[in-house]
């Protein structure tokens, strides 16, 4: 509970600046960096299905090693954990009230700031993504084998609700990773230097995550021409 406190306020109880607030911002970030990673190779996963069902097939059989599917289900059950524990560790920096909101409001408008205005597109997406993705993230846990026959019948179903989260996922990621370029790794140089590293990174960034997500949409127009 003390923790818990300190956390929020950023002082001990004998009033000595806490670390509880820095380690909260490291595990914020592994967790996130986790998620962003799993994310990459997990559009990979099921983007093989425009090599056709049988290339699909066979990454699930790599990643179930003897036909044992529940490897999937814990695995999701981990991802699940640290999404959780990422999304509660992110609601410290959201406005407590709606006077807090208010004040962010009104500083993103008046500083007319690129990387607040994409905090505030990150705590959006982080919003919506709470719900959406734990939906999905419950549905393999507690799921059957996957196959290709079920994402097929999923994808038949789903298919608004998939691309929403995949376009929601990648907004939220790739701000996510340029964030954890900018608050962990120096930038060295003048200032001009420092403005068109930084410039170049985040342009690489949101490059790669555009094109993970073309790829994602042309494997749901190909799983969605397969139902």
């Amino acid at each position: 509970m003390m923790e818990t406190i300190e956390g929020f306020l950023g002082k001990s109880v004998d009033n000595k600046k806490s670390r509880i607030p820095a380690l909260q911002d490291k595990l914020q970030s592994l967790s996130g960096l986790i998620l962003a990673v799993f994310m990459l190779f997990h559009m990979l996963f099921t983007g093989s299905i425009v090599l056709g069902t049988g290339a699909f097939e066979s990454v699930v059989h790599l990643a179930e090693p003897g036909g044992i599917y529940q490897i999937t289900n814990i695995a999701a059950f981990g991802i699940f954990v640290v999404f959780v524990a990422h999304a509660f560790l992110a609601m410290r920096k959201f406005p407590a009230n709606y006077r807090a909101y208010q004040a962010f409001k009104a500083h993103k408008i008046r500083m007319k700031h690129l990387d607040t205005t994409m905090w505030w597109f990150q705590f959006l997406s982080g919003f919506l993504l709470f719900f959406f993705a734990s939906a999905h993230l419950i549905t393999i846990i507690f799921g059957e084998q996957v196959t290709a026959e079920l994402s097929i019948g999923r994808f038949s179903q789903l298919h608004i609700f998939y691309l929403l989260l995949i376009i929601v996922t990648v907004v939220h990621a790739s701000i996510g990773t340029y964030r954890l370029y900018v608050k962990w790794i120096s930038i060295e140089g003048t200032k001009h230097e420092a403005e068109a590293k930084r410039a170049k990174i985040k342009n690489i960034n949101f490059i790669v995550w555009g094109a993970f997500l073309a790829f994602t949409i042309v494997a749901d127009l190909v799983w969605l021409s397969l139902g």
